[in-house]
């Protein structure tokens, strides 16, 4: 009879822990790929912004809502394809030089995060990929 209480317990313990450890947001992470562009108007890059556990992972069944916009450097690079999942693409105008992105929440207007997106000469910026 205790045996099997015990064992009802565990699980139920073990249930609370896991939704506690995987379904409870800790973070916002922010992935930049890749880390560089390139003085090129064809150069772009992706930036994906998502909320993360406890453990490091995404958040299965959460979302941002988020909105991008150039702080700085708004003649070195232009954004497009935003997304409402949290991820924009970042292209180059063929200019070298540094860019600074805002990441801003929908539901408060508040800045999560600044990006610094760095423009390296196109022979710099290859000689970066292959090493």
């Amino acid at each position: 009879m205790y045996r099997k209480l015990i064992i009802v317990l565990a699980i139920i313990l073990l249930g609370l822990l896991a939704e506690r450890l995987v379904f409870t947001s800790t973070d916002v992470k922010i992935e930049i790929d890749p880390p560089v562009l390139r003085a090129s108007t064809s150069s772009e890059l992706k930036i994906e912004v998502y909320r993360s556990n406890t453990l490091g992972f995404k958040t299965p069944m959460s979302s941002v809502e988020l909105r991008f916009q150039i702080e700085e450097g708004s003649n070195l690079i232009e954004v497009f394809n935003e997304s409402a999942d949290g991820s924009v693409k970042i292209r180059s105008k063929g200019i070298e030089g540094e860019a600074i992105i805002g990441i801003y929440s929908l539901k408060s207007g508040l800045q999560l995060r600044k990006v610094f997106i760095k423009i390296l000469p196109r022979d710099v910026a290859q000689n970066l990929e292959t090493n």
